[in-house]
């Protein structure tokens, strides 16, 4: 895990149910515990499959509506990149206060919002310095009850309505802004905001486009070669086998999963195949010819294949098995069939 030095640091409270936000007006004392917990939290984002990149839109064509309670502003980017760049306590102070204040609007008035306890942080990573937003929406949970009824004692069970993410919980919102080229790292949910879903967090708070996350390019890259598989090939477990173990090789060697190298590897010599496989991905929104994947992705892509027959059988097997024909083969029958023979195993 990368080193994490957090530098500064302020909570927030937006509890939409009691009306108003309650803004810290000092910087958060840390103890070992909370250090750690922040700590944890950050460097699991940094690996989240659903980050986002993304940087801010221009600014002389940046309109922001902040929230529905306010009247559209203008968006300074120039202005928000310069505050939140000074490191000065007094500054960072406002600035988080000023980005609470907008979320809680935009919350109160768009109930489906979560409400949340809002971190915000300056701290370093990577080499780099980041600001850091980090939205711990409510989660319920229960707790033990205990009262003193006359003499005698009285407990119970009782739901906790505004508890936060605990160290092993994923957030479902977040945005790290570097400081020193602003490029973003996000991730976000989209919520119903005038009768619409929307990212909200990239959209109305920080005014930032984004690129799709790589688990949505992994999705879009094993969804696309399966609907052309079945297109030029009809339903061909061999395709399948050699894109998931292309798909898996490109991640497992450099992190990377190259669009080429697995449109040669599953289409090699049907060029009319290898075109559409390319347009599909295209429009589904990646455009460029590979992209990176987090350790996230690199532990759950492609490890194994699921094959279901007409009659309902399923076999699920490792990706690794696939192109092993001491492990298992494909036999065409001539008949049209096909007959999977699983070699040299132990049954237990």
């Amino acid at each position: 895990m990368n080193d994490i030095i957090i530098d500064k640091a302020i909570l927030h409270i937006l509890d939409t149910s009691i009306g108003s936000p309650v803004l810290a007006d000092k910087l958060m004392s840390f103890s070992p515990q909370a250090d750690e917990f922040l700590k944890i939290h950050i460097a699991r984002a940094m690996e989240d499959g659903d980050i986002k990149k993304g940087g801010f839109k221009n600014s002389d064509a940046s309109v922001q509506e902040h929230s529905e309670s306010c009247s559209p502003d203008t968006f300074d980017t120039e202005g928000f990149k310069r505050a939140i760049s000074n490191l000065e306590p007094e500054n960072f102070i406002i600035v988080s206060q000023q980005l609470a204040q907008n979320i809680f609007e935009l919350a109160l008035s768009n109930p489906a919002i979560p409400a949340a306890d809002v971190l915000i942080c300056h701290f370093k990573y990577d080499n780099g310095i980041y600001f850091g937003l980090l939205k711990f929406n409510y989660k319920q949970s229960y707790i033990h009850h205990f009262a003193m009824v006359g003499d005698e004692k009285e407990t119970g069970i009782i739901q906790q309505n505004a508890t936060i993410a605990n160290e092993s919980q994923k957030l479902d919102e977040f945005a790290f802004i570097r400081l020193d080229d602003f490029s973003v790292l996000i991730k976000e949910k989209k919520y119903e905001i005038n009768g619409g879903k929307e990212f909200y967090l990239s959209n109305r708070i920080l005014n930032v486009t984004t690129d799709l996350s790589p688990k949505t390019k992994v999705k879009i890259v094993e969804k696309a070669a399966e609907k052309v598989i079945k297109e030029y090939y009809g339903e061909d477990p061999l395709r399948v086998s050699q894109l998931k173990t292309e798909l898996k090789s490109c991640v497992d060697e450099n992190s990377i999963v190259e669009i080429d190298r697995i449109t040669n590897a599953v289409f090699d010599g049907n060029f009319s195949a290898q075109q559409r496989y390319k347009d599909e991905v295209a429009q589904k929104g990646i455009s460029g010819r590979a992209f990176e994947v987090t350790s996230e992705i690199e532990k759950t892509v492609a490890r194994k294949q699921k094959i279901t027959t007409d009659t309902g059988i399923e076999i699920s097997l490792p990706v690794d098995y696939l192109e092993n024909q001491k492990k298992i083969e494909f036999i065409m029958n001539d008949d049209g069939t096909m007959s999977i023979l699983i070699k040299a195993v132990n049954i237990r």
